[in-house]
Parts: structure tokens; sequence; C-alpha cells
């Protein structure tokens, strides 16, 4: 295979970085819609932060075996797998959007099912640029997908407040379609040559997944830092509360609500 031209961006790295946008324009988009329509349906603050708990708890507790298969396995189809069950889920809630819904458990389920997906498209997703790029080209690499992440984070909200208004089911459809475009983006680049632990299994990932949690219980500086920091999101960290407040405060709807979440990632 030809090598790429000293400070060229290859191609394949170009569509991981076009997938990680899409990633993070579907997610945050969505995630910002359901505490939407989370608290119209019951106007309780209480159910944003449950909603937060719902996404993160689940991605929590599988980020050790996650972390542990990722270095088992083909990150590429890993993070393709995992995208695929996150639209999926989208799906779901585009169809449960569509039946005027007047229960909010269903999403917290469904959320929670997304939390999971979640969970394990992290350790494969973040692996991904360094592995598939140049040696030489791993510092721009890494910062372009800084980029392309942060540009999800604006462009989603914004893009969905005004999906919402358009009609409470389509942001999730975009969502779905926007993560399925990742997926056959994924199918798409070619795995990188990456040398991974010989040992393989589930026994064995569940195996390293419980000593690399031993060892964060014994090493009190990780585990204070890390611990600290799981409690500060628990429930979601201060943006779960801006759907109550652009409704409640500043009565700007659906539309404010997205530039006040776009607001984090432009730097406010």
């Amino acid at each position: 295979m030809a090598q790429p031209t000293p400070g060229r961006i290859p191609l394949r790295i170009k569509g991981l970085l076009i997938a990680f946008f899409l990633s993070a324009f579907a997610k945050i988009g969505q995630i910002t819609i359901i505490g939407k329509q989370v608290y119209d349906m019951t106007g309780r603050e209480l159910d944003l932060g449950l909603i937060g708990l719902a996404e993160f708890l689940p991605a929590m507790l599988v980020a050790p075996l996650a972390g542990a298969l990722a270095d088992r396995v083909d990150r590429r189809r890993m993070f393709g797998f995992a995208l695929s069950g996150e639209a999926t889920v989208s799906a779901l809630l585009f169809w449960y959007a569509s039946t005027g819904p007047t229960s909010v458990l269903p999403i917290f389920w469904l959320v929670f099912l997304f939390g999971i997906c979640s969970g394990f498209t992290a350790p494969s997703g973040r692996a991904l640029p360094i592995d598939m790029s140049p040696t030489a080209l791993v510092p721009r690499v890494v910062a372009l997908n800084h980029v392309a992440f942060q540009a999800g984070l604006i462009a989603g909200p914004v893009a969905f407040g005004f999906l919402f208004v358009i009609g409470e089911p389509i942001p999730y459809l975009v969502a779905a379609l926007g993560l399925a475009a990742a997926v056959l983006i994924l199918v798409v680049i070619p795995s990188a040559p990456v040398k991974r632990l010989e040992t393989v299994g589930i026994r064995q990932a569940v195996v390293d997944a419980i000593l690399g949690m031993r060892f964060i219980r014994r090493t009190p500086v990780l585990f204070g830092a890390i611990s600290l920091d799981l409690f500060a999101v628990l429930f979601g960290g201060a943006v779960a509360l801006l759907p109550a407040i652009a409704e409640d405060r500043l009565g700007v709807g659906a539309v404010g609500l997205g530039w006040l979440r776009a607001a984090v990632g432009i730097g406010a």
C-alpha cells in the first residue's frame, strides 16, 4: 500500500472524522431534545437529572468491560456495532415520539439502552484516530478529531432545536440517520493493522476489567479523582437543567434551548 504524502490527511482519516462529527451531532442533539420532551411532559426538574443518570450509569458500568474488549477486537468494528445499537435506539425513540406518548418511562428505558451502547463506543472510538493515523500525523489527527467533536457539539443542539419545532419525532429520525451514516462510513474504511492483546475471549476481558477496577480502588489518588468526576456528572451535570431554564426562566422554547446547549461547545 502506498504511503500517504507527508502532511496530507489520508482519505480514510477524513472519513473517520466525518463519522465522529455525525456521531457527536446526533448524540448531543438527541439528548438535548430528550430533555426538552420529557420536561414538556412532566414539568419536573428531577426527571431531567434522572435522564442524565439513565444515560450515564450504564455507560459507567460497562466501561471496564468495553475497555478490555477494545484491546482485543477490531476497534473499528466494535465502534461500528455500538453505533448501530445507538442508531436502533434512536429509531425506537422516533417511533415512540410518533405515537403521541403520555408516559416518560419508555423514554428512560431507551435512554438506558443508549447508554449501554455509548459505553462501548467510547473506548473503541477514542483510540481509532491514533490507530489509523501514520505516526507523523497523530498530533494533527487528534486535534482535528477534537474539532469534529466540538463542531457536532455546537451544530447538533442548534439543528435539533429547529427540527423539534417542525415536528417532535423528527430529531430522533435525523439522529438515527446520522448514526447510520456514520456506521456506513466505518464499513467502507479499512481496519488498521494494530497489534492487539493475544489473549481473547469474554472471560479474559472480564478478568482484566476486574483487575483494572481493583487497581483503581487501591490507588487513592486515582480513585479519588475518578470518583469526584463521576459524582459531578452522575445526574447529567449543570446542562441537564437547561430545558427547565429555557422554558421557565427564559421562555425561549426548543430553539433557544438548542443555542443554550451549543454555548457549551462554543466556550460559554
